[in-house]
């Protein structure tokens, strides 16, 4: 699949999928647990960030390395992102809370990955145990 085949197609598929290297990956769904984390990480850095122009994003919110497109669990971007964007490319923060399903790909290809981005200062891996 093309990129931009991705691109047109993802605003109507019924699961998240990420597009890595020409691949198309369907995302599971979360458990409760790793949704909490993320609310409760999302939350804490909205609250944090309250007055400053940086915005914290959750899962919903693509990021775009080169011509691969990720869904991070969470992300913090001071860019001012329009109101229509569907994804950033310049994040400062990104955080992956781990599951036996991502462990691997947050570990290694996203990692790799996220790594390239100029503008990534941090990037936070989180145990649910």
């Amino acid at each position: 699949m093309s990129e931009q085949e991705y691109l047109d197609t993802e605003p109507y598929s019924p699961v998240k999928r990420e597009y890595i290297d020409g691949n198309v990956y369907a995302m599971a769904g979360a458990k409760v647990a790793h949704n909490r984390i993320v609310g409760n990480v999302h939350g804490e850095l909205r609250n944090h960030l309250k007055g400053k122009p940086c915005q914290p994003y959750m899962s919903d919110i693509k990021l775009k390395v080169g011509r691969n497109y990720y869904y991070p669990d969470v992300l913090v971007d001071c860019t001012n992102l329009p109101d229509n964007s569907v994804f950033s490319q310049a994040p400062r923060l990104i955080v992956e809370v781990l599951s036996k399903s991502t462990r691997r790909m947050d570990e290694t290809t996203k990692r790799a990955a996220y790594m390239q981005l100029d503008s990534l200062l941090e990037y936070v891996l989180i145990e649910q145990d």
